[in-house]
This record gives C-alpha cells, structure tokens and sequence, in this order.
C-alpha cells in the first residue's frame, strides 16, 4: 500500500528530531537543560523509529494477507488498497467510489455503512455481493472502522457460495445465539479475559449484577477482594489471572469481593483456560456465584451452635491417639488405637472392645489404605496434615492428624456432615453451568414459537417426575394451587425474570421448590418471539432455611426462658442486650441497657466499674463475683462468666448467688461440725472411692496407720494394708459398689481385733459413688468376753456341784435319821433329830440358791449378758 500521511507525519518528525540533534550553534555547550534536551531528542528519535518499524510490519501483514483491505476518504472515494483488494477489484481502485464496486443490490449496504461510520456509530459486518474485475459477482463479507471524520478503513473477506456452508455457519450462529443466552441467563456470573494480556472482553448481565453497575472495567486491577485470611488480592492472584498466565485450573476459590457501590459480597469462582487446536492459551473463563447469604446462614449457623456450646457446654471433638505398626523394613502398614475420648467411643464403640486393635480391623483395610499412607507422611515430614474425610458411609469429618512423639500419632475429628451436606447443595449451585450441559438436578430450556420447538436439557424426570414438556404452557398443569394466579400473571411479563414456585409431582404427590431464571423476547404485538432460562430444584434450600430459622426462634426461646442471667453487649461494653432473667433479678429493662449507661447503673462506684468492666473485657475463663446495684438500690451478689462470639459479639452468663452464699456459709458450718464429730469418735472413719483413694478421714485413722491426716489424703487405702489382705479388701470393696448394700467383717491380725462396716454413698441419681468406712477396735471387748465365758463356765460348774453335794448329803442325813429312831436313849435320839434337821435346813438353803442361780443365769441369756 502506498505511503499515508501517517507515514508523512513520522517522516516528518524524524527529520525534525535530525534538526534538534545536529548540534545547532544556540544549543551548544555542555549545560545541562541542553544535555537533558538531547537525550529526550534521542528518546523521541528511537520511539518514532519503532513506531515506524511498527507500522511497516502491520504494512507487510496487510499487504500479505488473503483478505482485502481498502482505506477510503469521508466521501466513500478509494485511497489506497492491498494487493488482495487489487486482485479482486482491479488495479485501478484509487480514486474510484466503494460503493461503485459492489452490485446494484450492495450499493445501499455501503452507503448505509459509510453514513453510520461518519455519524460516529459502529457498524455490524455484512454480507454483500461486490463485482469482480472480470465483471463476475463474489459473494463478500464487509467490515468497517473509523467512525467520525476521518479516514474509513475496509475489510474485505471472500465469502464462497455453499448453500452447506451458510447451512452450518448458521447452525453456528445459532448454537452461539443459544450458548449466549444461556450463558446470560445463568445465575452465576461469567467473565472471559483474553491472553496473554489478561484483558477482561466479555461479562454477563449476572456478574453486572453482582458488580453493582452496568459498566464493567476491562482491566482485572480494578478489582479488589481479599482472601479468607484477610490478606488483599494481588492483580497476578485473582483465579483468571491465574489461568491465562499459567494454564491454571480454578475450582471454587472463595473471595471476598468490593463491590462498585462500597459494599463487600462473598464470591466463589472457579476458572479455566481456552486453547486453541495447537494447545496455545487463547482465553480465559471464570464463573462466580455469589455465596453471600450462604456465608451469612453459616455464620449464623456457626453463631447459633456456639451460644448452644458456650451456652450448656454441649459437646467436643472426637480425639483418637494411634501407635503405628511398622514392618520389618520400617514402613507404617497400621495402627493400633490406644486411646479414644467418649465422642469418639460413638462412633468406634466401647473402650473396652476397641482399645489395643489395629484400625483395619475396626474400619477396615481398604478403608484405611489412604489414611496409613498419609500418616507415612506426617511422620516422615514430622508435620501434621488437616484434611476432610468420612466414614460409615454418610458422615464427614474435618481432621488433623499429626505426630505424637516417635510412633504415636494425634488425631482431632470435627463432624462436619451437616455443613457438608448444605456445601454440597451450594455446590449444585455454583456449578450451574457445568450441570446445565451434564444434566444434574438442573434444567436448560429455549422456547421458539415460530418453530414450534422446546429444547430442554438436564435432569427434568428427576425434578418434574415425568417426560419433558412439548410446550411450555404444559407445567401448568403441575403448579401448586396457591401459586398458579401468581405464576401466571409473571408469565405476562416481558424481559429478565426470576421467580419462585412449587409443583406437584406427579409420580410422588410430593410438593418441590423450583427457581426459575430466564427471558422472555416479545414482538410489538405482545406475542412471545424467544424464551430461554435455567430452572433449578430449591427444596433443600428452602427446608435448611426454615430449620435456621426455627433453630434461632427455639434459641432466643431458652435464652428468656433460661433461669439464668443472660446479657450480649459490645465490645465496648456500652450497649446491653437483657433476658427476662437478668431484668427479674435486677430490676432493669432491656431499654434501660439500650441507652449506653448501664455499666454505671450497675456499678455506681468508678473504682469498681473499672474493676467489673476490665473483667468483662479480658474475657478470663473462669466466673468472678460481683456485686450488681439492682434498679430499686439494693446490692445483689452474683457471679459472672464472660464469652466471646466469632463476631466479636460478647455473652455475659451469670448467676445469683445470695442462696448460694447462705448455703455455702451453712456447709460450711456444718462440714467444721461434721470435722469435729469425726474426729471426737473413738473409731477409725473414711470416705474412699472405687479405686481405694481416701477422701476423708478422721485423727484416729491417721494415727491407726502411723500417717498425719494430710499424708494420708489422695492415697489410696490399698498401699497400706499387707499384700494377701488387698484382693480381700478390694473384692469387698467393688461388692458394695455393684449392690449398694453395706458389707460387715472381722478383721483379726497384728494382734489386734477390728469390726469393720462399708456402707455405700450415692449421688442424687442413685448411683454409688463413694463408701464410707467405720472400724471398731474391739481387741478388749473379745478379751472381756472371753473371760466373763470362762467365769460363768466355771459358776455352771460349781452349781452343778452345788446340787450333786445336796443329793449326796440328803442320803447319810435319811440313814443317820433312821438310826436315831431306833436308838433306845431318847435324849440321844433328840439331838441327833435336831441336827439333822438343821443339816437338811441348811441343805435347802442351798436348794434354794441353786435354783435362784439358773434363774439369773437364764435372765442373763435372754439379755445376750453372757
């Protein structure tokens, strides 16, 4: 092409440039303006000289190419042309008007095209019929630039007559039209960047949305968003960037995005590169969905299980140890389960029946596989690993595992099955466009009246729960009662819409949620010209908002129903949210802790305000007394525990304690009385646990074994007593734990007697949990009455005696009397009569004594006297 006055102005200016640099005598010398002159000269002269050798090049690439190009003036008059233009046109085309070389019929296309041009419109390409220079028609597309004034510049691309070719360009053009409007219908946002310069080209009406405004910048610095840990995006970090510079593929990044009106978004993309059939990058997509309420229901999810956790200390994580298994080379090939806390004792079962086995056995060695090597991992690397995994089919875990010394190895389990069956709805979600083309749980339809045709793609048995629809107008027949009005009167409407409904399956009877997203083309008429959109089935969506929202109702439900004092404040402890508890203890309302004050209300004194407020602040674990002014003046006496939410959002929890402290005062005062009269009794007494470990005892059980009390207390009985006596005492011991009832023996040894008596302690649910025990030396008692047996062995004896010694002498006495009798000296007679008289008097006596010992002897027995 020949030389344009581009070409001239940079001759000219170089020439110049020669002018400035060639040392002229008003600007010789060595000052310095003159030397920074000559180096912008010189700057200037190499610029011209690449844009020159630039523009060469563009002249080669013109004047090679297949294409025609021709520049004309304003007018539509012929200025220069390349050698493809020449060869179709003729060599004579400067000077000659465009638009005289088309055929009749392609005249107005040009002027039309022309007159746009110099108006300052664009111009959408066009297919014309221009005349060769033999004269033959050639079928052309056309494409103009430079709008206003200026010079206008022509392409001019050949365009064979191939009824198969217009057939499949418009098939293309039509699959284009479909994939475009699809792609702007898609809730997500959609944003394509071209490489390698990473200039952003293309973004759909969502992702406007999502902006905030229209116009959208083209340039990815614009942008800023910042990572989950805070840190801000750099422009060569965003998922798109990523992808045009380095082939990267983006799944699910989640970014917290500044949107053009000031306000934060939650976003989460994912990304991919476009190349070519020769594997070069060409473009870039990105797809964004915004995940904001998503956020927002897991923070107020997450804010809801905390106040339950801070709240009624609910539950923990499952925390396992493991020792690992080597084989003879080293190599970890399992692990043996040495210790498990009571969550995780759920889900692996009792401690007893799980402690000491490999997890192959309990879980399986496919399983496990994936696990053991990791753990190979960690404990070469000596650095612990967190990742997510599930079990028993359906649950979901996040876990870290991480080295306990040589071969043990730490595992903390949070079950995550919940979060992860809604992240796996959102999923669904952020992947629309993926599901729109693989059919899951997702619907695509286009609407052509004109060709009576209705494309659907994707899962639709799966959501309608039967075949697809001929027609539109067809659904419904399954729209629920009291939302067909609604769904009809939408229908009318002309445009973007986006709408929520419910259907009525008609294979289950089960009614579903499905959003519906799309835009409807309508003619001057009103009639229906184009309809595309994406339906999707919200029931889960709408079920786990319910369950939010009946979780935070049934929460704000036992915090005023709770009979415990319940405030949330800020940071700056100024503002005070009150529950009925607090308002029923102290008097004041929850608009007396709305107006800023109550701190001084609560604390009239400056000094212990500071005190009370530096507490709350610390957020110390633990509870602190403090000495609240109610509303009517009086002084309560409470105690405190204070938490903090992960948004900074502060719970006070507290108490009053007035009861308590006249009940701590009277235990207090009954446990000194209690300390007393243990150890004013001459007995030995203790409270020991099932393990043996004394808990109380009194002086003389520290004396009995030679210890002082403190000695004594927190050791366990067992280490006292003689080695064969233990597994006595222990079995006796565990007895009164299993059957709760008391357990008497007789201990003999060291030369010493003991009574001893277990009785069993239970809590207030009835379960055992302490023994209390009492032991009676009874070595003199066992003596005592030893010897009182001996003694009244002895009196039985005699008494006996006493009674065969009667008999014996009743006998002489009858012979002696007999003889008297026949004694012829009366006198004699007599006096022998009168003796034995006396003699059997005295017999009787003793009778009678006899008889009035058995009597005793037998009171003595029935009272157990001997």
């Amino acid at each position: 092409m020949q030389k344009n006055p581009l070409n001239r102005q940079i001759s000219a200016f170089r020439e110049r440039i020669g002018e400035l640099t060639s040392g002229t005598p008003e600007y010789s010398g060595s000052s310095a303006s003159h030397e920074r002159l000559l180096r912008a000269a010189e700057s200037l002269a190499a610029a011209a000289t690449r844009v020159e050798e630039e523009r060469q090049q563009l002249q080669d690439l013109i004047g090679s190419s297949p294409d025609g190009f021709v520049v004309t003036d304003a007018d539509g008059r012929i200025i220069d042309a390349n050698p493809a233009a020449a060869r179709l046109l003729g060599e004579s085309l400067p000077g000659t008007l465009f638009a005289a070389c088309g055929y009749p019929d392609a005249q107005p296309d040009i002027a039309l095209m022309l007159a746009d041009l110099r108006a300052g419109k664009a111009c959408a390409p066009r297919e014309t019929t221009l005349r060769s220079r033999s004269g033959a028609p050639v079928r052309v597309a056309i494409a103009a630039a430079g709008r206003g004034a200026g010079e206008k510049r022509w392409l001019i691309r050949e365009h064979p007559e191939s009824e198969e070719q217009d057939r499949l360009l418009a098939r293309v053009e039509e699959e284009r039209s479909l994939l475009r409007a699809i792609i702007e219908q898609m809730p997500e946002g959609v944003v394509i960047a071209e490489a390698p310069s990473g200039r952003l080209i293309h973004y759909n009406e969502q992702l406007r949305r999502m902006w905030g405004q229209p116009d959208m910048p083209h340039d990815i610095r614009t942008f800023s968003g910042l990572h989950p840990d805070g840190r801000p995006y750099l422009p060569e970090e965003w998922p798109i960037a990523r992808s045009v510079a380095g082939g990267e593929v983006v799944r699910d990044e989640e970014i917290r995005l500044l949107r053009a009106d000031g306000t934060w978004i939650y976003i989460s993309a994912s990304s991919a590169p476009i190349h070519d059939k020769s594997g070069i990058t060409r473009y870039a997509v990105a797809v964004l969905s915004d995940v904001t309420d998503r956020k927002q229901m897991e923070e107020e999810l997450q804010a809801s299980e905390e106040k339950y956790r801070k709240l009624f200390e609910n539950t923990s994580d499952a925390i396992n140890i493991f020792e690992v298994v080597r084989d003879e080379h080293g190599e970890i090939v399992d692990w043996i389960l040495r210790d498990a806390n009571p969550v995780s004792q759920r889900d692996f079962g009792r401690r007893d029946e799980t402690i000491g086995r490999r997890v192959t056995e309990l879980l399986g060695a496919e399983e496990m596989a994936e696990y053991i090597a990791r753990s190979r991992e960690i404990m070469a690397s000596g650095i612990g690993q967190r990742y997510e995994n599930s079990f028993w089919g359906n649950r979901y875990y996040i876990s870290s595992t991480f080295p306990i010394g040589k071969d043990l190895l730490g595992a903390v389990s949070t079950e995550i099955t919940n979060r992860k069956r809604m992240e796996e709805e959102l999923r669904l979600q952020q992947q629309r466009l993926e599901l729109a083309l693989s059919a899951a749980r997702m619907i695509t339809w286009d609407w052509d009246p004109a060709a009576g045709r209705l494309r659907i793609g994707g899962d639709f048995e799966g959501i309608y729960g039967r075949p697809p629809f001929a027609r539109p107008e067809e659904r419904l027949a399954l729209v629920h009662p009291d939302d067909i009005d609604r769904l009809r009167t939408e229908g009318e409407h002309s445009g973007p819409y986006h709408t929520e409904y419910r259907i009525i399956r008609p294979d289950t009877g089960a009614a579903v949620w499905l959003e519906s997203r799309g835009e409807v083309q309508r003619d001057e008429a009103g009639g229906v010209v184009r309809a595309v959109g994406v339906t999707m089935d919200i029931t889960k969506q709408k079920q786990s908002r319910q369950a939010l929202e009946h979780q935070q109702e049934l929460l704000q439900g036992i915090i005023d129903a709770i009979p415990v004092m319940i405030t949330i404040y800020d940071p700056d402890i100024r503002l005070f949210r009150l529950n009925r508890e607090v308002q029923r203890v102290s008097g004041w309302s929850d608009e007396d802790g709305a107006r800023g004050d109550l701190m001084t209300r609560f604390f009239p004194d400056p000094e212990y305000r500071k005190m009370a407020g530096d507490y709350m602040q610390s957020l110390k674990p633990g509870w602190r007394d403090l000495l609240l002014v109610a509303k009517d003046g009086s002084v309560i006496e409470t105690a405190w525990a204070n938490i903090r939410l992960s948004d900074d959002t502060r719970v006070g929890i507290g108490i009053d304690i007035r009861e308590r402290k006249r009940t701590e005062a009277t235990i207090i005062e009954s446990e000194g009385r209690f300390r007393a009269l243990m150890n004013a009794s001459p007995n030995v007494v203790m409270l020991i646990d099932r393990d043996g470990t004394i808990l109380i005892l009194n002086e003389v059980a520290a004396e009995r074994f030679g210890r002082s009390v403190q000695e004594l207390m927190g050791r366990s009985i067992f280490d006292y007593l003689p080695p064969d006596v233990v597994a006595r005492r222990k079995m006796i011991v565990g007895e009164v734990f299993l059957t709760g009832r008391p357990a008497r023996f007789v201990d003999e040894r060291e030369g010493m007697v003991l009574y001893n008596s277990l009785f069993p302690v239970a809590d207030a649910e009835g379960n055992v949990v302490r023994v209390a025990v009492i032991s009676y030396d009874i070595t003199e008692q066992r003596r005592f009455e030893e010897m009182r047996h001996q003694a009244f062995t002895q009196i039985e004896h005699n008494m006996e005696q006493f009674a065969i010694l009667g008999d014996h002498i009743r006998l002489p006495l009858q012979v002696i009397l007999a003889t008297a009798e026949l004694l012829d000296d009366e006198q004699a007679s007599e006096r022998i009569r009168k003796q034995v008289w006396r003699i059997n008097d005295l017999v009787r006596q003793l009778d009678r004594g006899w008889v009035e010992s058995r009597e005793i002897r037998e009171f003595l027995r029935r009272h157990e006297l001997v």
